[in-house]
């Protein structure tokens, strides 16, 4: 049975069309590496209808629109969807295979229509053309594409449209063989026509199929990647659904908790960490409930060990930005932070005994004056240093010297209550700051104990030295700041060594402005003999 060739070509127009619009709008869904590939491939699609509605509408029209331009439409649209695969399989683009059978087809068409008219040389000449125009689209996808399923339905409407279109060249050329008119029954005719009306939708379809193929496999390639990135990164990656049950974890985390990764996958968040790191979590979740990313710092005992986390949960949002779920990093500081602590401790303490340096003494002593200030409390100083330390420095040099205050500094801070401040101040001397203590009488009673303390010699290998302290004590009373405190003090150390040492004294209160000045001024961090 025949086909109506006329309808065929009307009804194969109007689906190129219908495929080409919506190509159009689906266009920009598709990423940027292979929209150049669509584009072609849209403009080929869109130019075919055009063509054959031209060519259809043969008895209305001038030969020129009807025949010269329509056919040489035909072969601009071909061209671009040949141009679309070679760019779509990594070749350049050949302005030559667009332009050459476009001119070849409208020379051989005016040639054919109004210097020697034949309509047997015309359709042969217009056949050939196109189905060698259609040759480098097939080769492409045999020779360069990929050897996947999703490229056959494409060869398949390239082959046999262009087999199709040489046969009819050929059985046109044949002798004997008479055209009765363009849009004449016939079987090569039928089959010609039949696979050209087909061929947009089904070489459209198997070109989809091999965007989405290739998107597939990037996408799934892009996933591999990123999970062994994930699972590299020496930090908790992890997903967690609005019940708080883990959908992903990475290999770092599940290392960390020495278990596999998949068993972590559909757990809750507080069977995989545990409740009191969970408890840690629960106020910055509530955070990330209400949209806004929260970082955050915590830490808690893991496996025996203190450890320190920085952690960030960001919310993983909708189109109507509801929270769906939760990215979670954690990165374990405990290296970091400790390091911070040591820094803190040396900027804070005194390199040889341990104690604290001045800096932290006089930090503690200006804190520890505000909050009695505003309690109505009292501040206690004792300000000490090592009788006869320079004798012994002079003598047995300073290794020896080095010793003897590292052993004060022991006795110093084993006589001490545990909230009781004990510092070097530079040299042989040393303070104590003690808070909230009732009266004098209480300073004293400390004093004295340190003085006992030391009258033990202290023994450097093969040495045994006799050394011993004197004390100056300070008390608080009423708006005082820490200089004019640690003078008092100062000045009670000097009563006590004017006393013949190895003693205290409580310190004399600073004169009243515009009196003499005293005549003991404060000498922090000098030696005393």
């Amino acid at each position: 049975m025949a086909l109506d060739i006329r309808s065929t070509i009307v009804i194969a127009a109007m689906l190129a069309l219908i495929i080409g619009v919506s190509l159009r709008y689906v266009l920009h869904d598709y990423p940027a590496p292979l929209r150049g590939s669509l584009r072609l491939w849209t403009t080929g699609i869109l130019l075919l209808p055009i063509g054959w509605m031209l060519y259809a509408m043969r008895d209305a029209i001038p030969d020129l629109l009807s025949i010269v331009v329509a056919n040489g439409l035909l072969g601009l649209a071909f061209g671009r969807l040949v141009e679309a695969v070679r760019d779509f399989v990594g070749l350049p683009r050949r302005r030559l295979l667009l332009f050459v059978p476009v001119a070849a087809i409208v020379g051989c068409e005016t040639y054919f229509t109004y210097v020697e008219p034949s309509l047997r040389l015309r359709g042969a000449t217009v056949s050939a053309i196109i189905g060698l125009q259609l040759a480098p689209a097939v080769w492409a996808l045999v020779a360069r594409h990929e050897r996947v399923r999703s490229r056959l339905l494409t060869l398949v409407a390239f082959s046999a449209l262009s087999i199709a279109l040489l046969l009819r060249g050929g059985r046109t050329l044949l002798p004997g063989f008479e055209l009765p008119g363009p849009f004449a029954p016939g079987a090569m005719q039928s089959v010609a026509f039949a696979i050209g009306a087909t061929f947009p939708m089904a070489a459209t379809l198997g070109f989809l199929l091999m965007c989405n193929a290739r998107l597939t496999r990037s996408l799934a390639r892009n996933e591999q990647h990123l999970r062994a990135i994930a699972d590299n990164v020496p930090a908790v990656v992890a997903y967690l659904d609005t019940d708080e049950r883990f959908t992903f974890a990475n290999s770092y985390f599940a290392r960390l908790l020495d278990v596999d990764p998949q068993w972590i996958v559909g757990r809750q968040l507080s069977d995989v960490v545990g409740r009191a790191f969970c408890d840690a979590l629960k106020a910055h979740m509530a955070v990330a409930r209400q949209g806004e990313a929260v970082t955050f710092e915590t830490e808690c005992d893991f496996r025996g060990e203190h450890r320190y986390f920085e952690a960030a949960c960001v919310p993983d949002l909708d189109a109507r930005r509801c929270v769906r779920g939760f990215f979670v990093l954690i990165f374990e500081v405990s290296r970091l932070q400790r390091a911070k602590q040591q820094l803190v401790h040396l900027a804070e303490s005194d390199a040889l005994t341990g104690l604290a340096n001045r800096t932290k003494f006089r930090e503690a002593l200006a804190a520890a004056l505000a909050r009695a200030g505003r309690g109505a409390g009292t501040v206690g100083v004792l300000y000490l240093d090592v009788d006869r330390f320079k004798a012994i420095n002079d003598t047995y040099g300073h290794a020896v010297g080095d010793a003897v205050l590292a052993e004060f500094a022991r006795r110093l801070q084993a006589e001490l209550r545990a909230g009781d401040l004990a510092a070097r101040m530079g040299g042989d001397e040393f303070a104590i700051l003690v808070e909230d203590v009732a009266s004098l009488d209480a300073l004293e009673a400390i004093a004295a104990k340190l003085v006992a303390a030391f009258e033990r010699d202290i023994v450097v290998d093969p040495l045994s030295l006799t050394v011993g302290t004197s004390i100056g004590i300070a008390l608080s009373r009423g708006e005082v700041d820490a200089d004019a405190l640690l003078r008092e003090a100062d000045a009670g150390l000097y009563e006590a060594k004017q006393a013949g040492r190895n003693t205290y004294r409580v310190g004399a209160r600073p004169r009243a402005p515009g009196a003499p000045p005293a005549p003991i001024p404060f000498r922090s961090g000098r030696g005393r003999a």
